[in-house]
């Protein structure tokens, strides 16, 4: 097969020259374009689409060809008899005579002028931009003779003065397709071990991607374009999942924490990424995908919308600070309870009650099986200058003592707002020897509690109207209330899940009414949901080994998805062994695991 060669050929000769060769370069299929500096940015394009190996220019318009094309450019040198046969030329000329031209034509003239005992001076320009100047200067000086390249000659025509083009010579172009030659074979050689990565990341479940600072994808193998529902001719990432715009500059950082990203109503994964070394200076990150099941970090983060799609904005008291405006409030501060009992929307409540410009909000969550690279991103992050961002962190005591005290004074001296989420008393976890004494001490003082559902139901009947509104929007009904009984057995009810059960059990209410009301029977429903909940609203084993866990009030489609789920987490996530254990293909797999509609 040949070798694709494209010649961009600055001046008329050139292009003359090479095409004289072409019985010479039989082992070469090659095209000559005409253009000089900015004259070939236009061809860019075209060059790209036609599928060449190697770009052959000349001076500054090779080095303006290199900024701006990923393909090999070989630079036509200007040779030793190049040189000689031009300064045979200017050698008889009685005008005042300058040399104009980019650094690597000048070098050379210097050079071997000083060997033929020619004394020319001459001015080194870095862009085209500086030519005029340059001429400028030479003519106010009296030169008459200009000799240079192809733009600086014509440009020396403009400017009234004669202009001596610097030529390459038969020798200088075959040497041009020599160093192409070399060229090639290595980066054929680079472009098989490229593919060869590309195609075993391609067998991996795990998501890769290669993206730059403009959010345009380099690379991404087939698992990373599954998840994120990427056809094979998008490049773009910021379009759909403008979240990651924001976490690049985060990596940029050094907050290279895993980010849960939220792919559709049911699905979330975690992201990890940094920022790769890149010699040309632009911005260049790895991202790596893995089902939120499989262990990570320890440590994820998410950033919080005011939109949030999990729970309506409730109206939540903040019984302890109720004077404060929101510039008084100090942090940190501690807020506990049980799970589902509204801490998050406390602090989404606080971050609400913030000056809207400028003010974001980021959740934390620590496991034990945290690793000390998350470690340190956690206490980067909590050092970032922004007085108005609000970062909640859930799990803090689930760090080693020593961590946690090291941890400490970062808190205490962070700019930002830190809210710590405990399910226990952060007063008995200390005395429990569970939270470090220095750690309590940063938010001693500023402890809210969240009491349980069942101990505030006279909130019971707003919430239950927010939840009726939030479902009736999602699934299209109109129910307007509940059934004496059903609202009864509500207020007698355990809720031992909390918000997160109350918003279970609406869900199924309203998606199983067609009237305006709930009616009593559906008081049935209200048991299921919680006979699967234990104490904290965690699901039950006994509730989660029946049939899997599944819901049988759902779609067909979201029944398979939950068995597909099922399948998955007992396959370690491996998604080659449970695709063979549902007897389907990977590609089927990551089709039926996509959202209805995309």
């Amino acid at each position: 097969m040949k070798i694709k060669i494209v010649v961009v050929a600055p001046y008329p000769g050139l292009v003359e020259l090479t095409t004289s060769l072409r019985e010479e370069l039989k082992e070469f299929e090659i095209k000559v374009l005409q253009g000089d500096l900015s004259e070939v940015l236009p061809l860019m394009n075209r060059i790209h689409l036609d599928g060449y190996d190697v770009i052959i220019s000349r001076g500054g318009t090779a080095r303006l060809l290199r900024k701006h094309s990923y393909l090999p450019v070989i630079d036509i040198q200007v040779s030793g008899f190049d040189i000689m046969r031009i300064l045979m030329v200017v050698k008889g000329y009685q005008a005042k005579i300058k040399m104009i031209g980019f650094p690597n034509i000048i070098e050379g003239f210097i050079s071997v002028s000083g060997l033929m005992e020619v004394d020319i001076p001459y001015a080194s320009v870095q862009q085209e931009s500086e030519v005029d100047e340059a001429l400028r200067l030479a003519k106010a000086e009296g030169v008459k003779v200009i000799v240079g390249d192809n733009i600086t000659v014509r440009k020396a025509n403009e400017h009234g003065m004669q202009g001596v083009l610097i030529t390459s010579g038969r020798e200088s172009v075959l040497e041009a397709f020599a160093q192409a030659k070399q060229i090639y074979k290595v980066s054929e050689s680079y472009k098989q071990k490229k593919l060869a990565f590309e195609r075993l990341l391609d067998t991996m479940d795990t998501g890769y991607a290669i993206v730059n600072d403009k959010g345009i994808i380099q690379f991404s193998n087939e698992a990373f374009n599954a998840w994120f529902h990427l056809p094979e001719n998008q490049t773009g990432l910021y379009a759909d999942y403008p979240v990651f715009s924001r976490y690049m500059a985060d990596l940029d950082k050094g907050v290279a924490l895993e980010l849960l990203v939220q792919l559709d109503g049911q699905r979330q994964v975690a992201v990890s990424g940094g920022k790769m070394n890149d010699d040309a200076g632009g911005g260049m990150f790895y991202l790596k995908v893995r089902p939120v099941e499989q262990p990570g970090s320890g440590i994820t983060m998410m950033y919080t919308s005011k939109q949030d799609n999990a729970f309506p904005p409730l109206v939540m008291t903040d019984h302890e600070f109720a004077g404060q405006s929101p510039s008084e409030r100090a942090y940190p501060l501690a807020v506990f309870g049980e799970t589902g009992a509204g801490k998050r929307l406390f602090a989404i409540k606080r971050w609400s009650s913030m000056p809207q410009s400028g003010s974001e909000m980021i959740e934390l969550s620590v496991t034990k099986r945290y690793d000390a690279a998350a470690l340190a991103a956690l206490r980067k992050l909590l050092s970032t200058d922004n007085e108005e961002l609000i970062i909640y962190i859930r799990g803090v005591d689930q760090l080693s003592l020593a961590d946690q005290r090291e941890l400490a004074p970062v808190l205490a001296a962070a700019p930002g707002k830190i809210i710590l989420s405990f399910d226990r008393s952060p007063l008995e976890l200390k005395s429990s020897n569970a939270l470090d004494v220095k750690l309590y001490d940063t938010f001693a003082g500023r402890i809210v509690s969240m009491p349980p559902l069942r101990e505030r139901l006279d909130d019971l009947d707003e919430y239950i109207r927010t939840f009726l509104i939030m479902y009736n929007e999602r699934y299209g009904k109109q129910i307007v209330g509940l059934r004496p009984e059903v609202m009864e057995a509500l207020r007698t009810h355990e809720w031992r899940g909390n918000l997160f059960e109350l918003r279970n059990v609406i869900d199924q209410f309203v998606r199983s009414s067609d009237g305006e009301y709930v009616e009593a029977e559906r008081v049935e429903l209200l048991k299921q949901a919680g006979s699967g909940l234990g104490a904290g609203g965690h699901e039950s084993s006994e509730h989660s080994s029946e049939a899997g866990g599944l819901d049988l009030s759902k779609t067909l489609d979201e029944i398979e998805y939950d068995i597909i789920r099922t399948v998955l987490e007992q396959e370690d996530m491996n998604q080659s062994a449970a695709a063979k254990r549902l007897g389907i293909n990977r590609s089927t797999l990551w089709r039926k695991m996509k959202p209805s509609g995309s």
